[in-house]
Order: structure tokens, then sequence, then C-alpha cells
């Protein structure tokens, strides 16, 4: 479990998606949770839950998370810090695929989950150690949430609704996000949220600073 005062040491990061777009984060030095630049801060959901355990030279980690999750800054970081490959699910699934996800989105019915299914038996087989991103949609496949928690360290990077819609109305645009962004943001978490927390070995505040984060799964001392 993190103290407050290491969560107080950091003060200041960022938190950018897989496109690159980033948001200057702050931590209150009075109460050590991470608030936005601007407004007040939201509810934070648990801040590390299920276990102790990080990852190990036998294991690959696999990252979870709603879009806004920081997934792609933690993944590469955290990957830095082992020593390890960063997978991306979106760049992976495109050089599967032989087009991008949003092409696939964009074709309609089934053929986007059909490639993320795919994508999870290809990365289920890669060689310990890795750090992986895993498409938030895998957890509505019962069948494919499973065999991450049982081939690896399934981590599911959790936010809530507000700081999910600040983080992507800041960024770039998401072509595949059409409509009201919060109403589909809820919607997506409400139904996803229960399953990822019931699936994930470990549960991350991913509203916390990213180094608290990586210090969390990987401690320092553990990369001497």
């Amino acid at each position: 479990m993190l103290s407050a005062s290491a969560a107080r040491s950091v003060t200041n990061t960022t938190i950018g998606g897989s496109s690159g777009g980033k948001h200057n984060l702050r931590t209150s030095s009075a109460q050590g949770h991470l608030a936005e630049t601007a407004g007040p801060p939201a509810p934070s959901p648990p801040r590390v839950a299920g276990g102790t355990s990080v990852l190990t030279m036998d294991r690959c980690i696999y990252l979870i998370g709603l879009m806004g999750s920081g997934k792609s800054t933690v993944g590469h970081l955290l990957a830095q810090r082992i020593g390890c490959e960063y997978v991306d699910n979106d760049a992976t699934i495109a050089q599967l695929a032989g087009r991008s996800t949003v092409a696939l989105a964009e074709a309609g019915g089934s053929l986007l989950h059909d490639w993320e299914s795919r994508y999870i038996s290809h990365v289920r087989a890669l060689p310990p150690p890795a750090v992986v991103g895993i498409p938030a949609s895998t957890s509505e496949n019962r069948d494919d949430l499973q065999s991450l928690r049982d081939a690896g360290l399934l981590v599911y990077l959790r936010c809530d609704v507000d700081t999910l819609v600040q983080r992507v109305t800041a960024g770039p645009s998401r072509p595949w996000l059409t409509g009201h962004v919060r109403d589909t943001i809820e919607a997506m978490h409400a139904r996803r949220d229960p399953a990822l927390c019931a699936a994930a070995e470990r549960t991350i505040d991913a509203t916390l600073p990213i180094a608290v984060i990586v210090d969390a799964l990987y401690p320092p001392s553990s990369a001497d």
C-alpha cells in the first residue's frame, strides 16, 4: 500500500495517450491526492487494491483501463524501468490486421473486436518479461479476460468518470468517439468497471502521479 508521504513526494507529472496528448497534473501537498490543474479534484477510487504482487521476470504484465486512464504512458515508463518491451495494443492490432484500429472500427460489425480477441491470443504467447497494453473492450469478453488473469499479472488502471472525461476532451481527437463524450464514457465505465475490478489481480488508482503508479508495480529497488 502506498503511503500518503510517497504520493506527496511527486509534485508534477503528465499523462498522455498513445497518440501523444498530455495533461498537466499536480498533487495536493495537504492530502496527497491527485488534482487536475483546473477545477476541484474528483473523488478517487481505491488507490491500490488486490495484494502487493509486482512484475517478476517469469510473468508478463497486462495493463487495462478505459480511454484516458494513462495506459500507454504508464506502460512505456514501466517497460523502460524493467528494461523490456512495451506492446501497444493499437499499433500491434494494426500490424496484425494490416489496417488501423480506426479503420477496423469504421468497417462496422464485430471486426475490431474479433481482431482484439486475436491480439489477446497473440500477446498471451509472448515470452516474459513484457508490459502489454490491453483494449478496454476486453472487459466484455469473459474468456479473454480470464485467460489474461491466468497467463500473467492483470492490472486495472482505474479512473473515475470525471477524470476520464477531462483527459479525453483535453487530448487529441479520437475518431471512434462520437456523440456526447460524457454519456459515452459513463456508459462504458458502468459496463466495464465492475468486470475489471473483479478480474484484475491489481487495481490501481490511475489518478495518482505516474511515478507513484510505476513504483507501486515495480519499485526502484527491484530494478537494481
